[in-house]
């Protein structure tokens, strides 16, 4: 099969690390992709860096948006692939990733989804992320590796895109909808990309929660189900916190592995 896959690079004052995404993606060898740039507006020196690859890439814009929601699905949008990945600013693809999915791609897969890296490059620790493929009502043991996960353009188009008043939990929004809908997901038994520490989604715990509250409502949970995830949630943030302050983050990346193994 030879697909045609789509990626997706969101942007906005990202110049310290937007150039080695867009490495990551032009220099896959898999020849049919598509590159898609969606930058909001940058101020800093982002936009002299993508004019850098513009040779590269197939569709770019910079206009101001409502979030990082909004900027994905005009990538959505603008995406003429069978498969759609997103690779924020921050983060990259693993080499010869693409080459990975086409050799998985079946025409009745929806999603596939792939290991990824968790990594911060200030201090060198990298974490193995295995991918949940299917979410459950209460999602706490869960991998959300959303830089290893590539969506069919038909699957966006028959199940929605993301919702654009998210703007912390916008992919648990939409894999648990997908679930829902019973999609059909492929595991990728391969390292597909790397997901930088520091990002937005990580960087307001208390407006997270309440994100993912909303979120676990809107897509048909009881006031019972909330409480228990509410109550777990508070729990890990608790240990997260402490198992931090004993021995960093390959601690607390071991402990949280144990943690979801155990439940």
């Amino acid at each position: 099969m030879n697909p045609k896959i789509s990626i997706i690079t969101v942007c906005y004052n990202s110049e310290t690390h937007v150039e080695e995404a867009i490495k990551s993606v032009i220099e896959q060898t898999y020849e049919n992709k598509e590159y898609i740039v969606i930058d909001g507006g940058s101020k800093d020196g982002t936009l002299s860096i993508i004019e850098k690859y513009r040779d590269k890439i197939d569709y770019y814009v910079s206009e101001p948006d409502k979030g990082i929601s909004d900027a994905f699905n005009k990538g959505i949008r603008a995406a003429t692939g069978d498969v759609i990945g997103i690779i924020n600013s921050d983060d990259k693809l693993e080499k010869g990733a693409l080459q990975e999915i086409a050799n998985a791609y079946e025409n009745d897969v929806d999603m596939y989804r792939g290991i990824c890296y968790t990594w911060n490059d200030q201090t060198g620790f990298m974490f193995e992320e295995i991918p949940t493929l299917y979410w459950p009502a209460i999602p706490i043991c869960i991998g959300a590796a959303h830089p290893a996960t590539f969506v069919s353009k038909k699957a966006y188009e028959r199940l929605g895109v993301f919702d654009i008043d998210l703007r912390y939990a916008m992919d648990t929004d939409l894999f648990r909808r997908f679930s829902k809908a019973k999609a059909k997901v492929k595991y990728v038994d391969k390292p597909l990309a790397y997901f930088r520490l520091g990002g937005v989604s990580q960087s307001d715990e208390k407006k997270r929660l309440k994100e993912l509250l909303y979120i676990l409502k809107k897509n048909g949970n009881n006031s019972v189900q909330n409480a228990i995830f509410w109550c777990i949630y508070k729990f890990r943030l608790f240990v997260k916190h402490l198992v931090m302050s004993i021995g960093g983050e390959d601690f607390r990346f071991k402990f949280r592995k144990f943690f979801n193994k155990s439940l």
